[in-house]
């Protein structure tokens, strides 16, 4: 019979129902599962992240290495230019499977004075996608006896913008990171002339 304030359960429901433990793994799995995600998608974009870079990297050594392998670039300015171009569709390549776009890369002689090996100017330079680079014959600081009297290094700066695929969803993660390298290399000969028959000569 039911009473005037409408059904109520059994004392025996009651006991069953505080018991019953069907659908708690649901319920957990419901509350876990966006931070197992978020773990997922964390440990992809950190893998991703840490490969661009190593990618990154070998690209900037490997056009300090590719430049400091020659003797001139070219014979003339506009031979030596097109040689450095060529030079970085080879750099993209090792970028990929990762967008190079963003990729940008300042290239420079920089030569020491035949008095004073802490006076060292930039000789030459090239800039590649828009790469902000200093211009001739203003001084660039080397580290402290990187070059003797007279000796020459070539300097590789870089920038890359990095993009996330899933940066907006992952705490501590942003949509683009900035990033920057730099490398010297030594020349196989005394210098790379920008120009066969300058022969090491520091016009500045």
């Amino acid at each position: 019979m039911r009473s005037a304030s409408g059904p109520t359960a059994s004392p025996g429901f009651r006991t069953r129902f505080g018991r019953d433990a069907h659908g708690g793994a649901a319920i957990e799995f419901g509350i876990l599962a966006p931070l197992l995600l978020l773990m997922l998608l964390g440990t992809i974009e950190i893998g991703r992240a840490v490969n661009t870079d190593r990618h990154f990297t070998s690209a900037v050594a490997t056009a300090g290495d590719l430049v400091a392998r020659e003797e001139f670039l070219g014979t003339s300015d506009s031979g030596a230019t097109a040689n450095l171009n060529s030079m970085m569709d080879s750099i993209k390549h090792l970028m990929q499977p990762y967008d190079a776009s963003s990729l940008k890369l300042g290239i420079y002689s920089v030569q020491a004075s035949t008095t004073d090996a802490s006076q060292t100017k930039v000789v030459w330079r090239y800039s590649y996608n828009g790469m902000d680079v200093p211009a001739e014959c203003t001084s660039y600081a080397l580290p402290p006896n990187l070059v003797g009297k007279g000796g020459s290094v070539i300097v590789v700066e870089a920038e890359y913008k990095y993009k996330s695929l899933f940066g907006s969803y992952v705490p501590g993660f942003s949509d683009t990171m900035d990033w920057s390298d730099k490398s010297y290399h030594s020349p196989r000969n005394s210098c790379v002339d920008y120009v066969e028959g300058d022969n090491c000569t520091n016009s500045c």
